[in-house]
């Protein structure tokens, strides 16, 4: 690669993962000429001596910084986006968690992504939309507020944002972003504020997106996300703010995006997930409150559908709501049938499993044929559940 990067991991208390991690990137990402660096806050010396074993093997460029000093992953990111600990100058800056992972054709387009010399390089799990998208996604953006319209909720993962430093962190007042946008430690969208706030500054700017191939991007699976217990703190009191604190020139799609994220299947987008709320205690009276006076800001599902789970009568839903999903077939109503689908994950329970892991498959084909091309017609011909998945086996699914 003719830019150089540095690709910053911030850890915290994961040492086997951190180890996972390593050996799978240190000699592809070498080879590429990445440098690694691994930002620990851990208590304890399990992951320097990790560091340490993997830096004697020399298969890349690698290096250990201490941040024990600094309390929050979100500070923890800003601390690297200011470059703080670097050994040399570095073209791009790639903040990743402790646990995730690229390889195979996914890497190989990073990096020649970052060797055009984008502003910014976006890595796009299109795993993580729900929202079915009519129209043709870009693969480079020069208007931001296109940008935040079509990507503004898939910026939360903070591995990926690649920032170009001389045009997204070298220029930037980050005691304005502080006072006036609020990035800090409590903040848990720093990476999605900085972004939009920095190319909201720019004269031009390019933005170059990476789409994830399905078997490229890795998480491993000894670290665990913590934050399920704060769900409501994080989701409804600091992701509505940050979204609302950028530059007015977003303002058109801000709502948009901040229902396109919390209207998730994994967030307010699934009777499933609202009775996993409920049976953790996350939803008390306070919480019911303000989320019945949001709920068409945050969420697809009909506000009837949170009053029956809270009234534990979600058996009664769920038999009206696959007579509709069954008739969303008969009906030829699929994009109907598409949503129905994820945001009831119970009905694993009533369809086959063979069928109901077919039924999944062919909705991410219709959604990515939707996405790249503006329509789908996967289900041409389809009356029912066993036409869809019949015609599915004969493509060859």
């Amino acid at each position: 690669m003719k830019n150089k990067v540095a690709c910053c991991y911030l850890t915290y208390g994961h040492p086997e993962a951190m180890e996972e991690v390593l050996e799978h990137i240190c000699e592809p990402y070498g080879k590429k000429g990445i440098d690694i660096y691994v930002y620990d806050s851990s208590e304890d010396n399990d992951t320097e001596e990790i560091v340490r074993r993997y830096t004697e093997k020399e298969r890349c460029r690698l290096y250990y910084i201490p941040v024990r000093f600094i309390a929050s992953g979100d500070e923890k990111y800003l601390y690297v986006i200011r470059q703080n600990g670097l050994e040399d100058h570095y073209d791009y800056v790639w903040p990743v968690k402790d646990r995730c992972w690229f390889s195979g054709e996914t890497l190989d387009n990073i990096c020649t992504a970052i060797d055009e010399d984008h502003d910014l390089v976006f890595t796009a799990d299109e795993r993580d939309r729900f929202e079915l998208v009519k129209h043709n996604l870009k693969e480079v953006y020069t208007d931001p507020v296109e940008f935040f319209a079509d990507y503004g909720a898939l910026t939360t993962n903070w591995e990926c944002i690649i920032r170009r430093t001389d045009t997204m962190l070298d220029p930037v007042d980050w005691d304005k972003y502080v006072s006036l946008y609020g990035i800090g430690e409590d903040n848990n969208f720093n990476q999605t504020v900085t972004t939009f706030v920095r190319l909201s500054e720019m004269d031009k700017c390019s933005v170059r997106v990476v789409p994830n191939g399905i078997n490229d991007k890795h998480y491993s699976d000894k670290a665990v996300s913590m934050w399920n217990s704060r769900l409501l703190e994080v989701w409804i009191d600091r992701w509505i703010p940050a979204i609302y604190s950028l530059p007015s020139i977003y303002d058109e799609h801000k709502l948009a995006v901040i229902k396109t994220q919390l209207g998730h299947v994994s967030l307010f987008g699934s009777n499933d997930s609202l009775i996993a709320m409920r049976d953790s205690g996350l939803l008390t009276s306070d919480r019911i409150d303000q989320l019945s006076s949001m709920w068409g800001m945050i969420s697809r599902l009909p506000y009837d559908n949170l009053q029956k789970i809270l009234a534990h009568e979600e058996k009664s839903l769920f038999n009206g709501i696959y007579e509709e999903y069954i008739h969303s077939f008969s009906d030829h109503d699929y994009e109907k049938g598409y949503y129905l689908f994820f945001q009831n994950g119970w009905m694993s329970d009533r369809i086959d499993s063979k069928d109901y892991v077919d039924i999944g498959r062919s909705y991410y084909i219709y959604a990515f044929e939707i996405r790249t091309r503006g329509y789908s017609m996967l289900f041409d011909g389809v009356d029912s559940i066993e036409d869809l998945t019949e015609k599915f086996r004969k493509m060859g699914g």
